[in-house]
């Protein structure tokens, strides 16, 4: 929980003289920012040249704020970091004219330059100068040169906003620019347009000679993108061919293309009449509707082996399967991811369908689709899939570290079947072991002192596997699967050491290309305890608390192994009467202990909605929204009989746990401009126990901090609410996390980010044990929101991205006063070292 093995945070422990000298680490730091701001920008910047500092577009005396417009700049200043030039400075560090500069040297100082090579060797004075000419050179070449202005790019920048007015409608536009030379050798540049009024469409006709297509077109007029009234714009003539084009391509014509439609407009007086001509052949073949006579799939083709004999093959409903040695899959299953049918109509939807959902299936490595013309305008398809290995083993190592598990070396073995049962299934096997260095171990001097083993397999299935069709529900155009996972961990010397037994079904589909649905109908988990016994050599600090009760008021000395004796023994309601904040940090502690060292059986199930309308994964420009509901232990409480002492239902001996859990998740990210993004994102989630349970378990409860959450803050050291408990995990029922995040690039793939965390956890039950500066007491209770802030470096690996940031404690709501900016330090701050970004 809160522990994954891409996700590392430590802490450090800087000297006492650098602790002393923040104040002075940060002057440094912004000497170093200053600097660079007041550096010679213009190092490289000839005579009678200037370095492009700026360019504004006004469009009708108005400063222009859409980017789409700036996207049309020719030329465009050097990259700003933050307002500094910092890519152009990075350049004028090195010396382009370092060779020369070092001949020259050589002339004017021969002395110094003998001198030089007596001392060292002529081949180590050699190795020097190419030592600085290789660093000059990577200034050069990672920094940015000088963007000196260039009247001809100003010129065609004016071109392309003539042009784009014009495709907007406003036909009288006039564009002009000017330059505005400004001190120590710069320029910037105003583009100044002036649109007069847009034209507007006017009368519309169409002139369609192929009866066939022209009486499909009336069936979707209404749906036409151009209509009177509306201002011209090109672009709305692009997306109605389009239309049009897609409208006849999925109506079985064929052979019609975007190139038969012709858009003549007549524009006058600030109106366009619109001519919309549609051709009735090409190359004097007319469109026809044209139907799919028949399908044939090959489920074994490779291009080297394409001219080998079909060595068997079967018909199944019109479809033909085609193999050159025994056919691997059941015609029945694999057609559930093929849309072309026979005797129905040439749809290009159809056969993007098929494409998709046959490349879903990762049973083949490329899937092609072609289509041949037979007699009578009759077509035939055919599929052409080339298939993965059947089987594949794998092997993974990886290397972890974090501020639970100081280090630890991981290994996964896996061993993967496709098309086990002939339907594109996939059966995956994996067994997994960890050797770490765990703080919990006996013995921790040792390096890797605990270690933790596991496997599971998983049957997935491209298809609802469920006693009754949901074709109708889920037809198989949202792609549905099937996925049954069965696993098992093992731990040892970390924390109780614990060993937990999973099972989940799970159904998934897409409704539409933004919208996601998973549904567990099983999520059950088995958690038991080994190590209960150790339980306060682990959480050391409650230790401590119930220590110093037993001294200081009974004066007795207490070891790890009889704390909930004593606590049983001594504090009771006549302790309370006289201590009632003792008595609670103590019955907080027992609570806590029963908590976490309880077994526990969580029957759960699950629906998950995704929404996510991002185009692909360089998309920085989009949305996202995930909601998740679960309910536990409903069904199976209803069904059990077997009670504890404490009224408890039981199965297997085990309490079941029973609650219902709601997350919420936002995100959102805007793209600023080029590699700078504003990245938001939120989150909100509530689990409240009920009649079997009064707590949530350990595992299902929520936390904060960390290198993905409150980066100040370290997972669990914070909460919940403006408690400070020194606990070491802290948990809550109630979570709210919100972070802001600016990204920019620094130079080529060093990246930076300044972001703002808020947060916090709270207790929402009605124990009377909890502590009221834990509990969420509606409004008020934002005020306990914490607040950390920092910046991050990230190295961009283009495959992995790598990630250090650093958060400061800016709001800390435990604090009895002046809550603000106490522990801006680095003293007190956090590092987060992680891989990928942390929403």
């Amino acid at each position: 929980m809160g522990n994954t093995s891409k996700s590392f945070t430590f802490e450090t422990n800087l000297n006492s003289y650098f602790l002393k000298n923040n104040f002075i680490i940060l002057i440094i730091l912004l000497s170093i920012t200053l600097g660079f701001s007041s550096c010679n920008t213009v190092k490289y910047v000839s005579e009678n040249e200037y370095l492009l500092s700026k360019n504004t577009i006004y469009v009708n005396d108005k400063k222009n704020v859409d980017d789409e417009i700036n996207d049309y700049i020719v030329q465009r200043p050097n990259q700003l970091v933050l307002g500094v030039p910092f890519p152009l400075h990075f350049y004028n560090i090195g010396n382009k004219n370092f060779e020369p500069d070092f001949e020259e040297w050589k002339n004017n100082h021969p002395n110094t330059s003998n001198f030089i090579t007596k001392v060292f060797s002529e081949k180590q004075t050699k190795g020097l100068f190419n030592f600085k000419k290789s660093t000059h050179n990577w200034w050069l070449t990672n920094g940015e040169e000088p963007v000196i202005l260039d009247t001809k790019k100003a010129s065609q920048t004016v071109e392309n906003l003539t042009s784009v007015y014009h495709n907007e409608g406003y036909f009288n536009v006039n564009v002009n620019y000017d330059v505005k030379f400004l001190k120590n050798k710069k320029a910037a540049v105003n583009y100044v347009v002036i649109t007069d009024k847009p034209y507007k469409l006017d009368s519309i006709t169409t002139n369609i000679e192929s009866k066939v297509l022209d009486s499909i077109y009336m069936l979707s007029q209404k749906e036409s993108l151009i209509k009177k009234g509306k201002q011209f714009r090109y672009s709305l003539f692009l997306a109605e061919q389009n239309r049009i084009t897609a409208l006849f391509r999925n109506s079985g014509i064929y052979r019609f293309n975007k190139n038969a439609i012709l858009i003549d407009a007549d524009t006058s007086n600030y109106k366009s009449n619109i001519d919309l001509i549609i051709n009735d052949s090409i190359a004097n073949v007319p469109f026809k509707v044209q139907k799919i006579q028949k399908i044939n799939i090959y489920t074994d083709y490779t291009y080297n082996t394409k001219d080998n004999p079909i060595k068997d093959s079967i018909d199944y409903k019109g479809y033909l399967f085609l193999t050159q040695k025994n056919l691997r899959y059941n015609p029945k299953l694999l057609l559930n991811a093929v849309f072309i049918e026979p005797n129905d109509i040439y749809k290009d939807e159809t056969r993007e369908l098929t494409r998709k959902n046959l490349r879903r299936l990762n049973n083949f490595r490329t899937v092609d689709i072609k289509y041949n013309e037979l007699e009578n305008d009759f077509l035939e398809a055919s599929i052409y899939l080339t298939p993965l290995k059947k089987y594949s083993i794998g092997i993974s190592t990886e290397l972890t570290h974090s501020n639970i598990r100081q280090l630890g070396i991981s290994g996964k073995l896996s061993f993967l079947n496709r098309n086990i049962f002939k339907g594109s299934e996939i059966l995956k096997f994996s067994v997994q072991g960890s050797f770490l260095d765990s703080k919990d171990a006996a013995d921790n001097d040792k390096l890797l002192n605990a270690w933790e083993v596991g496997g599971d397999v998983s049957l997935e299935l491209p298809r609802i596997l469920f006693p009754f069709k949901p074709d109708k529900i889920i037809p198989k155009n949202m792609s549905p699967s099937t996925i049954f996972t069965v696993g098992t961990s093992l731990q040892k010397n970390i924390g109780l050491d614990k060993q937990k037994f999973t099972g989940i079904i799970d159904y998934s589909w897409e409704s539409s290309n933004t919208k996601k649905h998973s549904f567990q109908l099983l999520n059950a988990q088995f958690i038991k305890n080994l190590n209960v016994n150790s339980y306060f050599n682990i959480y050391n600090s409650e230790f401590i608390e119930i220590q110093n009760i037993a001294t200081n008021y009974f004066n007795e000395d207490i070891s790890t192994e009889n704390v909930i004796e004593f606590i049983n023994s001594n504090i009771d309601s006549n302790f309370e009467s006289t201590n009632p904040t003792e008595f609670t940090i103590a019955q907080n502690i027992k609570n806590r202990y029963n908590i976490i060292t309880e077994d526990v059986l969580i029957p759960s199930a699950a629906y998950t909605f995704t929404y996510n309308n991002s185009e692909n994964y360089k998309d920085t420009d989009f949305s996202f929204f995930r909601a998740r509901f679960v309910s536990s232990g409903n069904l199976t409480t209803l069904l059990a009989t077997n009670k504890d002492e404490n009224n408890v239902k039981l199965l297997f001996n085990t309490p079941i746990a029973q609650y219902i859990r709601t997350d919420l998740e936002y995100k959102k990210f805007w793209n600023l401009s080029l590699e700078n993004v504003l990245a938001f994102r939120s989150f909100l989630g509530i689990a409240i126990p009920y009649k079997n349970s009064n707590t949530i378990p350990f595992s299902r409860s929520y936390f904060i901090g960390g290198p993905n959450d409150l980066r100040a803050w370290k997972i669990y050291d914070l909460g919940p609410g403006t408690t400070k408990t020194g606990l070491e995990y802290n948990v809550g029922n109630l979570k709210f996390i919100s972070s802001l995040e600016y990204r920019f690039k620094i130079i080529n793939s060093v990246k930076g980010a300044l972001f703002v965390d808020a947060g916090n956890i709270w207790d929402i039950s009605n124990s009377n044990l909890t502590s009221s500066e834990a509990k969420f007491n509606g409004f008020k209770s934002l005020s306990d929101i914490a607040i950390g802030s920092g910046f991050g470096i990230r190295y961009d690996l283009s495959f992995i991205l790598l990630r250090l940031d650093l958060g400061f404690k800016t709001y800390e709501p435990y604090l009895s006063n002046n809550k603000w900016f106490q522990h801006v330090n680095f003293k007190n701050n956090v590092y987060n070292f992680g891989i990928s970004y942390p929403f």
